[in-house]
């Protein structure tokens, strides 16, 4: 893995712009990852491709992640600030994922299942489908007392007993900020999403930069691969001058 350059991170975001997040991600990997084929990238986990993300957006804008919140009970907004490591599961396993096939067993049912992943999410795109859907996807086999059931038939706690093994098996797939209002001392439990929070900096640094080529351009005459193979440094020296 290394971190991606403006030329990449401007590819990446062309080519990703309009596209749903499973995408998105996949994209950023690809371009951050070239020693992973995109089969590859696919196959990871959803918690696996999270971590992957996590360490490609430290390589490439750093550390520290920046965001806001909203008090769910008196409406305040807070702003918020961690580091990569504050998030990362520290049991994450690099050489087990979707491939590793899990178990449950519970009131005679016995099920095996793989962990969610990008080609699950890809598979149903555009289907109106929620977490039942996806897991029937994920599941291998399933028996009640030694006989076949199909996945659809399973009863709601069978699925979810099979959904928390999930979120046992794979916890970098679903992070949770701990969170306290400093206005009403409410507390609570925030999801945070890397691919979205990634892709955001990523289409808001593509937006400043095409600025700031244009600029350039237009005082100078530079091309766009001239502009950008500027360290950013030299390039803000230049935009002062312009401006």
């Amino acid at each position: 893995m290394r971190a991606l350059s403006a030329v990449e991170l401007l590819n990446v975001w062309d080519r990703g712009w309009s596209r749903p997040p499973y995408q998105q991600a996949q994209a950023l990997l690809e371009a951050g990852c070239p020693d992973l084929s995109p089969q590859d990238i696919a196959s990871l986990s959803i918690g696996q491709r999270d971590r992957r993300l996590l360490a490609l957006r430290e390589l490439t804008f750093g550390p520290r992640l920046a965001a806001v919140a909203v008090c769910p009970k008196c409406g305040i907004q807070l702003d918020i600030a961690f580091n990569t490591t504050d998030i990362e599961d520290d049991g994450w396993n690099d050489a087990s994922g979707a491939n590793e096939q899990h178990s449950v067993e519970t009131d005679g049912y016995s099920v095996r299942f793989h962990l969610p992943t990008g080609a699950d999410l890809a598979a149903l795109e555009g289907a109106q489908t929620g977490e039942r859907e996806m897991l029937q996807r994920c599941i291998v086999s399933a028996q009640r007392d030694g006989r076949p059931v199909e996945p659809a038939e399973l009863p709601d706690h069978v699925v979810a007993a099979i959904a928390q093994c999930m979120a046992e098996a794979d916890p970098q797939a679903d992070v949770q900020l701990a969170l306290t209002c400093p206005a009403c001392a409410h507390a609570w439990q925030a999801p945070f999403d890397i691919v979205a929070f990634f892709w955001s900096e990523v289409d808001a640094w593509a937006k400043r930069t095409l600025r700031e080529v244009h600029a350039l351009a237009s005082a100078y005459g530079w091309r766009e691969a001239d502009i950008l193979a500027l360290s950013p440094r030299r390039r803000q020296l230049y935009l002062d001058l312009v401006g």
